[in-house]
């Protein structure tokens, strides 16, 4: 399985336009922040399950042979099937999300799909790729002045957010370039998206995404303002 995801450390990154030249190219169906969403709570439960199963594994298991065996007058309350089956478990929902994902884009006719999220957690995002090691990840860099100066006009900041956003956009992309894949992961410069550059970075990407074409004319069409605004 090969999605695609689209992150960056901030909102109002360029990561709507990556979306749209990945749909416009018909192979692939990138979907958008509700189902990343999804991605990272699922992926945040797996992982709080792996840990907490490192403590008293052997126990849970003891004592599911115990009530298997007819020892039922004990306490109970918590009871589990075996540590290894658990977990396998958990898995089996992340990869049938997965599948659905894969499924859904398959019956537009796209044979990729994919999630687009911004301020996407690095370690969810380190988590997936781990996961998915077919999936490939474009990190989009926008310079922080832009991002904050469009996240204002948007209303999504106020003037006094201005040191939060600018931690927040530090932080993120500092882990990015810390915990993702190399192999995995392409940083995307949002300048290289003009007029002179876009169509050579285009190929770059389609090439890095597994994709034949990236079509060019999407960056004519910017998208600045959320639907009914």
């Amino acid at each position: 399985m090969a999605p695609i995801f689209i992150a960056s450390p901030v909102r109002r990154s360029g990561t709507t336009l990556l979306q749209r030249l990945c749909c416009a190219t018909e192979e692939a169906l990138v979907f958008g922040e509700s189902a990343a969403g999804d991605l990272v709570s699922a992926g945040a439960m797996f992982q709080a399950k792996q840990h907490m199963m490192q403590f008293n594994s052997a126990w849970r298991d003891r004592h599911l042979e115990e009530v298997v065996g007819g020892q039922v007058n004990q306490w109970i309350p918590d009871l589990l099937p075996e540590v290894e089956t658990y977990l396998g478990i958990h898995e089996d929902l992340l990869r049938g999300l997965c599948t659905g994902f894969a499924r859904a884009a398959e019956a537009h006719g796209r044979a990729r799909w994919g999630v687009k999220l911004p301020e996407w957690p690095v370690q969810s995002l380190a988590f997936w790729q781990r996961f998915l090691p077919g999936s490939r990840t474009v990190y989009l860099v926008r310079d922080h002045d832009e991002c904050f100066a469009s996240a204002l006009k948007m209303g999504i900041v106020q003037e006094q957010d201005a040191p939060r956003f600018r931690q927040l956009y530090d932080q993120y992309l500092q882990h990015a370039r810390e915990q993702l894949r190399p192999e995995q992961t392409y940083f995307l410069d949002y300048a290289d998206l003009n007029a002179e550059q876009g169509p050579a970075t285009l190929l770059k990407l389609a090439d890095f995404l597994g994709l034949e074409v990236l079509p060019p004319e999407v960056l004519a069409v910017r998208v600045g303002n959320y639907p009914g605004r």
